[in-house]
């Protein structure tokens, strides 16, 4: 009884496997994989599937920037003369605030030379006030520098009245000139309040003089006790009940609140990773066995089940690169075309769409592989074509 050698089996499994490398090269090349073919059809789901949590995606984040940028998701707490600017500022250390600050009607109403008889609304704002107001139909908000809240601000009603740009300084009826640090946008979408029409002189929180009137704070996300922590400007209650501080909406057309987080979970999209990956393994199936005939026959031979396995993994994989190929400016688009700070969030949700279908395509494979039987190869052969 004759033995065979242990290390020759192992020599064999790997001249089998390097084999099936060779082999699935020249599948490739040759066109029998067909990878053109399977490329073009998985990018078409990937395409698909990725696309459609893209549109998805940016329809809520439209919503989102819509309430944002409209006002309705800026408190107000309004309590004439009784409101701590400190203490309305430092709001904006709370997480989801983007700026916080307080406003009061200045004591002295300027008089510009173009208009000697009607004085212009003056308020006076904290810098944080000045930063909120300087975003405007905007959801993001910045910091400003040293040269922007050096001088007043005008909304843009206020500027076409006065013929102003940032930049000018304005010959005011008492001699004085007033020099135009910024313009602040004030559409007329429902927002509520006297900054629509307005001078407004940047003050220091702790300023000398009276309390402020209005203590503004911008959030998104909007925590669920911003009500509460805004009240927090408050100096002082008024013993009196008719007297008490009142919260509300910049602006309130666009409803109270926005389930933004619902919105996201329930969106008709959520399932869409296992949607490519269902397409893409028929497809990775589809393409191993419509040549059954062939891999019943390398059976036949002696070829490994490992081995046509490993063919069959880099025959997918060529044309898993193909359809990646294929997709990627989708993505390049997605990113460049993205309005907000969280592209790189997007092209992860879009990714778990693409990472869905190639691992389906290769489980569909590998399966269809595993379902090939050497004792079919004649009725493979019957009922080839």
């Amino acid at each position: 009884m004759s033995m065979e050698p242990q290390g020759k089996t192992s020599d064999t499994r790997r001249m089998s496997l390097r084999g099936a490398a060779l082999e699935a090269v020249l599948n490739v090349t040759s066109g029998t994989t067909r990878a053109a073919l399977f490329a073009v059809l998985l990018a078409a789901v990937i395409f698909g599937c990725a696309g459609a949590e893209f549109l998805q995606l940016r329809e809520i984040n439209m919503r989102v920037r819509e309430f944002v940028s409209s006002g309705a998701s800026t408190v107000l707490v309004e309590y004439a003369g009784r409101i701590d600017g400190a203490a309305c500022e430092s709001l904006a250390s709370v997480d989801g605030v983007q700026a916080a600050g307080a406003l009061r009607a200045a004591s002295a109403r300027p008089v510009a030379e173009v208009l000697p008889m009607t004085p212009l609304p003056a308020l006076e704002a904290t810098p944080g006030a000045v930063e909120l107001l300087a975003s405007g139909d905007s959801m993001e908000t910045h910091a400003l520098d040293v040269a922007e809240m050096d001088g007043i601000w005008l909304s843009t009603q206020a500027a076409e009245v006065v013929g102003a740009q940032v930049g000018d300084t304005v010959p005011l009826s008492d001699g004085s000139r007033m020099h135009i640090a910024g313009i602040y946008a004030s559409p007329e979408d429902g927002r509520t309040g006297n900054t629509s029409y307005a001078v407004v002189m940047p003050v220091h929180s702790t300023s000398v003089g009276k309390g402020f009137d209005v203590c503004m704070v911008k959030a998104w996300p909007v925590p669920r006790s911003l009500e509460s922590l805004a009240l927090m400007s408050v100096r002082e209650l008024s013993g009196n009940r008719d007297d008490q501080p009142h919260v509300r909406q910049l602006n309130a057309t666009l409803g109270s609140k926005l389930e933004s987080e619902r919105m996201y979970a329930s969106r008709g999209t959520v399932h869409m990773p296992w949607m490519a990956c269902a397409l893409a393994m028929a497809l990775g199936f589809a393409a191993i066995w419509s040549r059954r005939l062939e891999f019943a026959s390398a059976l036949h031979c002696g070829v490994p089940k490992l081995a046509l396995m490993a063919q069959s993994l880099l025959e997918t994989m060529s044309w898993e690169i193909m359809a990646l190929a294929i997709c990627s400016p989708l993505f390049t688009v997605a990113w460049l075309g993205w309005e907000g700070a969280d592209g790189m969030q997007v092209i992860m949700l879009m990714g778990r769409s693409a990472i869905g279908a190639l691992a389906g395509a290769i489980c569909g494979a590998l399966i269809a592989v595993l379902c090939v039987r050497e004792r079919n190869l004649f009725r493979y052969f019957k009922g080839r074509g």
